[in-house]
């Protein structure tokens, strides 16, 4: 499952470097967002504190915008909210960075993938459900793209979603989002308390991701 997951993000980069780059001639438009740090550090008993990325690493991720928090439940629990956006995709730049490519390159090793959905106020979505470890350390991690008010699981499709937005409405702008705990003891313990801070993040998540 996980190296046809390796070669799908293989094809789906090939996609995001030839089709819709090469398709669209005219300039994209991005759309007008508030900044991703006016997320919350408060949230249903959740307190946040923000972190940043090492400068490598955003040189490499080459976002316009990025926000790095850790959040502490009142219980002690720790999740980390990472939330990546793009305004527009450059011509012989790649920017799908996969969790599923960028975790074991750091290292961990990805030992169950699989989709998960998760019910909100109004409707239900679909996201990755990833068990990582690193030696004697395990995470649960929880990651998205979202396009357009569109949440979308699955690389491919988040690659054949932009090239269209990209064709009909001169857009191309992504996000990707990932909540990641540390796992101890039954990893269904951290599944449900990272499901729980979706479903208290996303409302804003959808107000400051563009749509």
């Amino acid at each position: 499952m996980i190296a046809r997951t390796s070669c799908l993000i293989a094809l789906a980069t090939i996609v995001l470097a030839i089709f819709p780059l090469k398709a669209v001639t005219h300039e994209s438009t991005i759309p007008t967002r508030e900044p991703l740090n006016t997320f919350p550090l408060s949230l249903e008993g959740w307190e946040g504190r923000t972190e940043f990325l090492e400068p490598g690493i955003l040189q490499t991720l080459q976002v316009d915008d990025y926000l790095l928090r850790r959040y502490r439940a009142p219980a002690g629990s720790e999740l980390w909210l990472y939330v990546g956006y793009w305004g527009s995709q450059r011509p012989g730049v790649n920017r799908l960075h996969s969790p599923v490519v960028c975790l074991p390159a750091a290292g961990w090793i990805i030992a169950n993938l699989q989709n998960m959905p998760i019910r909100l106020a109004d409707r239900t979505i679909i996201v990755n459900r990833a068990e990582v470890q690193k030696d004697e350390a395990r995470q649960v991690v929880l990651y998205w793209y979202q396009i357009k008010g569109t949440v979308v699981a699955k690389e491919l499709s988040a690659v054949t979603f932009l090239a269209w937005t990209s064709l009909t409405q001169h857009r191309n702008d992504e996000a990707l989002v990932r909540i990641t705990a540390p796992a101890f003891g039954h990893s269904q313990d951290t599944l449900r308390s990272e499901a729980a801070f979706l479903q208290a993040a996303f409302p804003h998540l959808d107000r400051l991701l563009p749509r």
